[in-house]
């Protein structure tokens, strides 16, 4: 099948698919079904808020105070990341644009650094499993033309990717794993490849851009873990 078909394909296997952007919701006719963000949160445990009392104390201000920097730190990155994944979106297809950040210099930088034969196949792909019913949107999806396969790409804008509190690890089949930003960037992009895999197209890379504020990025090839990944999602089913 060649690339062309294969991206009619896309639209015509993920046209049941419906975002809502502003709650983040996704739903195949009419059904709520889960993201990959929603998943991974089974394999780690969640940031205790709780902390901010201690947080406060050791600064000598209200908890009311560290729970709304906390908040407005939050909205800042994610305007910061949505900025760039816009400019990374359009920039895939339209090199004219000019970067006004240093994050958008860093992906036009990524960009320009591809090889001629990998090139962009789709950006901001909104794709959900047709068995296991959940969904997720994929930031850049590239095609080798050398091998005839393609690869997922994904922007992140995180400060540390490797943070980590006192060792903690994943939740079981993960526990081996550092519960780390990016261990769990591993998980998500495997989930991508089974959406992709299931509509026929192979993928052989994974690939993290992490963007940084002095223009620069770090490309990182990411395990393949669709095993462990593909036999959790059965046995949830079968359980269900």
């Amino acid at each position: 099948m060649s690339v062309e078909s294969l991206y009619m394909k896309c639209g015509e296997l993920f046209n049941h698919l419906n975002f809502d952007e502003n709650n983040h919701i996704y739903t195949v006719e009419e059904q709520v079904i889960p993201s990959v963000s929603k998943l991974i949160q089974r394999y780690y445990k969640p940031f205790d808020k709780s902390i901010s009392k201690f947080v406060a104390r050791r600064r000598g201000v209200t908890e009311e105070q560290i729970l709304a920097e906390w908040e407005e730190n939050s909205k800042k990155a994610c305007e910061r990341g949505d900025k760039a994944h816009y400019f990374g979106e359009r920039y895939a297809f339209d090199r004219s644009l000019e970067p006004t950040t240093p994050l958008e210099q860093a992906i036009s930088t990524f960009w320009d650094d591809l090889p001629d034969y990998i090139v962009p196949f789709a950006t901001e792909l909104k794709m959900y499993h047709h068995k296991y019913l959940y969904a997720g949107t994929g930031d850049i999806i590239l095609y080798n033309k050398k091998k005839n396969s393609f690869l997922i790409g994904d922007y992140k804008t995180n400060k540390d990717l490797f943070k980590n509190f006192k060792d903690q690890k994943l939740y079981y089949p993960f526990s081996d794993m550092l519960d780390t930003p990016f261990n769990k960037y591993q998980l998500q992009l495997s989930y991508y490849q089974l959406m992709l895999e299931q509509i026929g197209i192979p993928v052989s890379q994974r690939i993290l851009i992490w963007l940084h504020d002095d223009a620069t990025y770090d490309a990182y090839q990411m395990k393949d873990m669709t095993g462990p990944i593909s036999e959790e999602l059965k046995s949830f089913q079968d359980f269900n």
